[in-house]
C-alpha cells in the first residue's frame, strides 16, 4: 500500500520522498513509479524507522533539502510472531509503528510541516487497534522477556498508540492536521505473511489500491475537509472504540487522561526530546 500511495502522489505531480529500508527494493520501486507516472522527481531516503538514530539521520537529510513538507504519511511497520528488539532495546513493532516511525519522525519534521500552507500528518493505523487500549509503558515496549510474546497484541498496542498520538497532536499543534486511518483489510504481502491461512477470516480483502485510496484522499483533500485527530476509514471519521456483537460504541479500550499523559511523556523521553 505504501507503494500505491507513493504512485498516487507521483501521478499528481508531487515531489516525492520515499523512506525505505532496502536500497535495492527502493530503487526498483522508484523506477517503476517514475515509469508509470512520468514523474522523475522521486528521491529515496534510506532508513529503518524502528531505529531512532536512523530516523534522526533521515529527518536531517530531508530538512537539508526542503524548507516545507505538505504531507507526511507514516506507513512503515511490521507484524511479527517472535520477539525482536531494535538496537536501542525496543520491541520492533512498537519502535517502527509508533516510537520512531510516527512520533519521532513527525516531531523532528514539525518546522517543515508548519511551514506548509495546509500541512498534515497521516498515521496509517489499523482496525486491529480496536481490540486493545494502550497498555502500561513497560508492556507497550515489551520490556518483559519472561512473558510469552504476542505479536498481534503488540501490533494492536502500537496502532492504538498512533490513534491517540493523532488526537493529542491535534491539540498540541493545531496549525497542522493530524489524522489516523484504517485502510481496510487489504491483500498485501505483509498480511499474507502475518495471517497465512487465517486471512480467510478477513475476507473480502481489498487490493493494494483499494486499501490505499482512503490514505490518498487524506493526503490530497483540502485541510478544511479533515477533522483533525479523527480516525478515518474510506474518507469518513469512524468510532475509535467499539464492542459487542453489534459493534457499538464501547468503553473497554478507552484510556484515561492520566494514561494518555503517561504515554506522551514516555514517548518524549524515549525519543530523547526532553
Amino acid at each position: 500500500m505504501g507503494k500505491a500511495v507513493a504512485t498516487y502522489a507521483a501521478a499528481k505531480g508531487a515531489k516525492l520522498y520515499m523512506v525505505c529500508r532496502s536500497e535495492g527494493r527502493a530503487k526498483t520501486a522508484r523506477d517503476e513509479i517514475a515509469k508509470d507516472t512520468a514523474n522523475e522527481d522521486i528521491k529515496i531516503i534510506l532508513a529503518d524507522v524502528g531505529e531512532l538514530s536512523q530516523v534522526r539521520k533521515a529527518a536531517e537529510e530531508l530538512q537539508s533539502a526542503e524548507t516545507k513538507i505538505d504531507c507526511l504519511v507514516c506507513n512503515a511497520g511490521a507484524l511479527v510472531d517472535t520477539r525482536k528488539l531494535s538496537s536501542e532495546g525496543y520491541e520492533i513493532t512498537f519502535a517502527s509503528h509508533l516510537l520512531g516511525g510516527s512520533y519521532l519522525l513527525s516531531e523532528l519534521l514539525l518546522p517543515q510541516l508548519k511551514a506548509a500552507d495546509d500541512g498534515r500528518v497521516v498515521f496509517v493505523s489499523s482496525g486491529g487497534m480496536l481490540s486493545e487500549k494502550f497498555p502500561g509503558w513497560k508492556t507497550a515496549i515489551d520490556n518483559d522477556d519472561s512473558a510469552p510474546f504476542d505479536g498481534f497484541k503488540q501490533y494492536a498496542y502500537a496502532k492504538r498508540g498512533q490513534v491517540i498520538l493523532a488526537e493529542e497532536n491535534a491539540k498540541i499543534h493545531p496549525e497542522i492536521k493530524w489524522v489516523s486511518c484504517h485502510p481496510g483489510w487489504a491483500s498485501t504481502p505483509g498480511v499474507d505473511e502475518s495471517f497465512g491461512d487465517q486471512q480467510k477470516y478477513l475476507e473480502p480483502l481489498r487490493n493494494a489500491w483499494e486499501g490505499a485510496e482512503g490514505i490518498a484522499w487524506l493526503m490530497a483533500t483540502n485541510g478544511k475537509n479533515l477533522e483533525s485527530g479523527a480516525f478515518y476509514l474510506d474518507r469518513a471519521p469512524q468510532s475509535k472504540h467499539i464492542s459487542g456483537l453489534f459493534m457499538t460504541e464501547g468503553s473497554r479500550t478507552k484510556n484515561s487522561r492520566e494514561e494518555v499523559d503517561d504515554m506522551m511523556a514516555n514517548l518524549k523521553k524515549a525519543a530523547g526530546l526532553e
